[in-house]
């Protein structure tokens, strides 16, 4: 009897767990995860401690979060950035987060959604002159890609994005030519940034439990482009016809996606480039793509660019990751 009142008093001495403070909240508020939403929060101290040492967020740092959830994280950046914007689409959980976070005066919590979010004019509205931003999100599997696309650009805004992703993402973002998962994401975030693995993540660290792995991420941006080509949005609707049409050899998925109509000429300009015709899009490097575009641009012989952009972060590999055989 006795051991066992020692154990009743020890586990009422216990400290609730995050995953317990995280249930007791969306009560609180009336809230419930919407998946839709993807929202899974994150319930573990010990990967919250990472991200937070892996941002090395100093007193001085302007910080951005996007999915700010129930504040786990946010609470921890508040308490070391000299400023932090927080951008919450869901308006029951901005609620959670004004109320959690009144004591924090330099914190903004913004209710909106990142992907039609002004992050350039908003940045230099509310921080006039400020140095660049450290983005240190855990982004909903939903938005991740077309946001890290959309963010990727903003050098001049941001200095690296940290961010937590679906495992899958993960390695599309890091392949290698020839690597499963190689992409016209994988080009995409090569072009702009320097990507490495900060941790791998359990499923069991986040209530609702997900379906699938994570990892955290790190994507350093570049100073400037990392090829320079005489033509960007070129060199991307190159990349988006060998990835559309994955399984075709590239002579033919670039003419399948209309970028030239004279199969013998681009034969020639590829030999001149010193690329095989026959090579599939999944084995060429961001450099021989680049010395592609370059080539295809000096002979001006180009079928009219369709009126999307290629640049565009909406126009990612889900619209472009076909399986067609080669006829």
């Amino acid at each position: 009897m006795a051991l066992q009142r020692m154990r009743a008093t020890s586990h009422s001495n216990r400290p609730p767990s995050l995953g317990h403070e995280t249930r007791a909240l969306l009560r609180q508020y009336h809230l419930l995860p919407k998946r839709g939403l993807g929202q899974s929060f994150l319930i573990a101290p010990t990967v919250r401690d990472l991200i937070l040492r892996a941002a090395e967020v100093e007193p001085q740092d302007l910080v951005v979060e996007i999915g700010p959830g129930t504040g786990v994280l946010t609470e921890g950046l508040a308490e070391r950035a000299g400023w932090l914007m927080a951008i919450e689409r869901d308006p029951g959980l901005h609620r959670l987060l004004v109320d959690r976070l009144r004591d924090h005066p330099r914190v903004s919590l913004i209710c909106d959604d990142a992907l039609s979010f002004d992050f350039v004019s908003v940045l230099d509205e509310m921080f006039p002159g400020h140095k660049q931003a450290k983005l240190v999100s855990n982004l909903p599997y939903s938005v991740a890609t077309p946001l890290i696309l959309q963010l990727i650009p903003l050098r001049q805004h941001f200095s690296f994005l940290l961010v937590m992703v679906q495992r899958e993402v993960a390695q599309r973002l890091l392949a290698a030519p020839n690597e499963e998962g190689y992409s016209a994401l994988t080009l995409r975030c090569h072009y702009e940034a320097d990507v490495s693995v900060v941790a791998q993540v359990s499923r069991t660290a986040f209530y609702p439990k997900p379906a699938v792995d994570s990892t955290i991420v790190r994507l350093d941006l570049l100073p400037g482009p990392r090829v320079s080509v005489q033509s960007p949005d070129l060199l991307f609707r190159i990349v988006r016809a060998a990835f559309g049409q994955r399984r075709k050899m590239l002579r033919n998925a670039l003419l399948h996606a209309d970028i030239m109509a004279e199969p013998i000429a681009l034969e020639r300009i590829m030999a001149e480039a010193d690329i095989d015709p026959k090579r599939r899009g999944e084995t060429l490097s961001l450099d021989e793509f680049a010395r592609l575009a370059d080539r295809l641009y000096a002979m001006g012989m180009l079928l009219p660019t369709p009126p999307h952009s290629p640049l565009s972060p909406t126009v990612g590999e889900e619209q472009g990751e076909g399986t067609d055989d080669d006829k």
